[in-house]
């Protein structure tokens, strides 16, 4: 049965693209607010906005500096504008972080205008097509006592004779957390990558989901419905993992608490909570 609005828990997001006019997301104040007007009818009551920061492409820790000021001023303002509007979730800035290796990452990690709203968490993307295991990406955030989100993996192509499912264990081993897009459960990537949508499911499975985000980018993209990915999970069973990853680990994020790393999920059937 599809929940109605009243019966919702308060979804947080902690991955979109509404920061206006800083990447390929929101392109103005009115869209995002749009937008936020949108994901706040569909339950979203807090959500972290993450504009890429692209680190390959920025070449000195001033080029750092610039961008993240950069993003600061754009969310300042679409902040501003929110000020004593009805129907829309609190707001907070944070960054996607393209980092492919440990040496990138590491230009960060001692930022404290870097993490997810002034958490100690990172939300990292490896790109599209893995170059290897990325491990030494999640170590070096580890070692740095910070914690990683991981964007994606459901999305990610990975290098011949390396199983998914079996780097994405690895990577919740040395500490990560996984974020899954909600589009994914309904297949809306397939033309990018045809598998997503069968990895979220046996992600799911395998008790390898740790969060669920949007990763809005703007009116002019669909696919991003933190509500129908919710309903989905509910459909099939899996009530409490929905609100684990939609509500509880990353309001804990977000709230800046300490997630347990180290304890995971038992894997289960598909309809567990049935």
């Amino acid at each position: 049965m599809t929940a109605t609005r009243h019966e919702l828990p308060p979804f947080v997001d902690l991955h979109s693209h509404l920061v206006p006019g800083v990447d390929d997301g929101s392109e103005s104040v009115e869209e995002s607010l749009e937008c936020l007007a949108g994901l706040y009818d569909e339950g979203l009551r807090t959500v972290i906005t993450t504009p890429h920061l692209l680190l390959p492409r920025l070449g000195s820790d001033a080029e750092v500096g610039r961008e993240l000021a950069f993003h600061r001023l754009a969310f300042h303002q679409l902040a501003a504008a929110c000020q004593g509007r009805p129907g829309l979730p609190a707001i907070g800035l944070g960054q996607e972080i393209w980092a492919p290796d440990a040496t990138t990452i590491r230009r960060v990690l001692r930022r404290s205008d870097v993490g997810l709203d002034g958490t100690r968490f990172l939300l990292v993307e490896f790109g599209f097509d893995l170059l290897g295991t990325h491990e030494d990406v999640v170590r070096e955030v580890m070692r740095a006592g910070r914690g990683i989100v991981i964007a994606h993996p459901e999305r990610y192509r990975y290098p011949l004779r390396t199983g998914p499912l079996d780097q994405m264990r690895r990577w919740r081993d040395l500490g990560a957390l996984l974020q899954v897009n909600a589009g994914s459960f309904a297949g809306h990537y397939r033309a990018h990558r045809p598998e997503s949508e069968s990895l979220a499911w046996e992600m799911v499975q395998e008790g390898l989901v740790d969060l669920i985000g949007t990763d809005h980018h703007g009116s002019r993209r669909d696919g991003v419905s933190a509500l129908e990915a919710y309903d989905l999970l509910v459909s099939r069973g899996e009530q409490a993992l929905a609100e684990r990853a939609l509500v509880e680990t990353p309001g804990a994020v977000a709230r800046g608490e300490l997630v347990s790393l180290g304890r995971r999920p038992e894997v289960r059937t598909p309809g567990a909570d049935a």
